[in-house]
Parts: structure tokens; sequence; C-alpha cells
């Protein structure tokens, strides 16, 4: 993509979570200026009836490019659990009934495994940024981070899963580590490094 590394751009993402566009403004740093979805559309909303983490993403890219033409950004993200194939997936924010409440749906997730022991807990957090410019051109980028489920939460830091989610080759939850460190390796953050060799 061309012409715009010197400049400071508008990046709308399509999320009200101010915990998830607080890590991508953290990632991004001050090349872009990132504003939520109901700074530019008060009260937008959108249904997520997708089947795929891409699909859900241009739902609610295509939500916000009637209300904006400059860039936009969706992200749609999950976790996908080995004992319970793939799930909960693109359902991963209702995954215990109501959409949003994490505590219910960590609950879920645990009393779902409890029979469910070592190895045989593994997971992993997905992530699909699907990127729109002021042009309309379209870019994906794409992150992943493995791990396995803790048997019960531990740490009060990040959100969702965090607390139950431990990565390969750390011996704490996500929830137990400082930003920088989980924007380290994160799914999203991972999506987010691309994006930014990508877009320019």
């Amino acid at each position: 993509m061309t012409g715009h590394s010197t400049e400071t751009r508008k990046l709308i993402v399509a999320t009200n979570n101010r915990h998830k566009l607080d890590e991508i403004r953290a990632i991004l740093g001050t090349s872009w200026i990132v504003f939520g979805a109901s700074d530019v559309a008060a009260g937008i909303s959108w249904d997520e009836t997708g089947h795929t983490f891409l699909e859900n993403a241009r739902i609610k890219i295509n939500a916000l490019r009637r209300h904006t033409t400059d860039c936009v950004l969706a992200d749609d993200s999950g976790l996908c659990v080995d004992a319970l194939d793939g799930q909960p997936g693109v359902h991963s924010s209702s995954f215990g009934g109501v959409e949003g409440d994490h505590q219910r749906n960590v609950d879920h997730l645990l009393a779902a495994l409890k029979d469910v022991h070592g190895e045989r807990r593994g997971a992993h957090f997905y992530c699909l940024l699907l990127f729109v410019d002021e042009s309309g051109n379209e870019t994906r980028f794409e992150g992943r981070c493995d791990g396995h489920i803790a048997m019960e939460r531990h740490g009060t830091g990040g959100f969702g899963y965090d607390p139950v989610f431990v990565p390969d080759g750390s011996d704490v939850s996500m929830a137990e580590m400082g930003d920088e460190r989980k924007n380290a390796i994160s799914h999203r953050g991972r999506a987010m490094r691309e994006f930014i060799r990508g877009v320019r």
C-alpha cells in the first residue's frame, strides 16, 4: 500500500470494547489515531451471524462503512479448544449464553472441561483482522497464540478468557501478564504486527 507512511491516519475500529481499543492503541503507538465504532456512529450495533471469523469481520466492516470513508479495521477473534472440536470459536463472546458476559463464558468453559486433563486441554486464541482503506481496498491479517486451559482462574488482568489461558512457554495465565508481555505474544498482538508491516 502506498503513500501514508509519514502521516498520522484515522483508524476506526469496529468495536466498542474499551479493553480491545486500549490494546490496539498500545500496539500501534502514535502512527494512527484510533477511534471506536460509537465515535463515528453513536449506538451502532450489529449481529454477528457469520459462521466464520471472516464473515463476522465483514459484517462489522459493512456496518461501519455506511458511516465513514476513513480506514476501518474489524477484529474477529476467539478461543478454540481442542477437546471441544474448536469451540467456542466464533461464539466465544456468547459461549455462556449471554453476549459479552466474561464470567459466564469462563464458568461454562471450565464446566465443559472438568473431566478433561493434561495435554487434552490444548487450545489456541485466533485473531483475524480485516482492514479497509480510504479507497475501499480490503486486506486480511491473522494471528494465533497456542497454549492450554488451566483448571481454574489465575490473575485479574486482561479480559475474556485470559484468566484461564496459559500460553505455550509460560507458567502464568494471560491475566497474570502485564500488557507489554501479553501484547508481545497474543493473537491480537501478532495480527496487529502483521497489520503494521502490511499497511503503509
